[in-house]
């Protein structure tokens, strides 16, 4: 495990206030625990404190995972749960078909190597388990006002941002590895529901293990 990794994201996470924050808490909220329901084995990857993790916790049995030491141990010790401290860039140090559901909440974009990580998300789902997660929008509408002046997209983006995914893009990454996923749009925009490649602000969605 590297170390200087993982101290990097404690620092980022302490000087980004992102201990005890996740985005669109509620939204994910709701679609998790529509999508999941109760008495599932579930892997959270990226759990960062245990912020999301926590409602994943209701009538569920869950796992964590994360590359912040420090986030690993505040998140077992609040919810009482197995976390394992580990850079998501390697191989998962998982034994195949474990998990009912897999989330990867707002982590996919930090991933140098996104369809590895997919890869094995869908190794250690069980068949027909569920792979779920969300990500922002890089070509939501204001950030493609944004490219139009001139500005990098690092200006207003995360910072640790290292794939900046499209609707499209997103689809064939889930394609490379899982027959069958649903991306819905997210967004307040009214046009998000017309036109979600330009007008949502972010994407979940759903993939099934076969």
């Amino acid at each position: 495990m590297d170390n200087n990794l993982s101290d990097f994201y404690q620092i980022f996470h302490a000087n980004y206030g992102k201990y005890g924050f996740s985005h669109h808490l509620s939204s994910k909220t709701r679609y998790f625990q529509s999508e999941i329901g109760n008495g599932k084995k579930i892997l959270d990857l990226g759990c960062r404190d245990g912020v999301l993790t926590k409602i994943l916790t209701i009538g569920n049995e869950v796992t964590g995972m994360d590359v912040d030491s420090k986030a690993c141990e505040l998140c077992r010790n609040s919810l009482g749960i197995q976390t394992i401290w580990h850079n998501l860039n390697e191989l998962l140090p998982l034994e195949g078909e474990l998990y009912d559901v897999v989330v990867l909440s707002d982590v996919i974009e930090h991933i140098f190597l996104a369809e590895q990580l997919v890869s094995e998300s869908f190794r250690v789902l069980k068949p027909g388990g569920l792979f779920l997660g969300s990500t922002p929008n890089a070509y939501y509408w204001t950030n493609r006002w944004q490219m139009i002046r001139g500005a990098d997209l690092a200006e207003y983006n995360d910072p640790t941002h290292v794939h900046f995914f499209s609707l499209e893009s997103l689809n064939r990454l889930f394609s490379n590895v899982f027959s069958q996923t649903t991306i819905i749009p997210y967004g307040k925009h009214a046009f998000t529901r017309y036109w979600p490649a330009m007008f949502a602000s972010d994407f979940f969605w759903k993939s099934k293990k076969q």
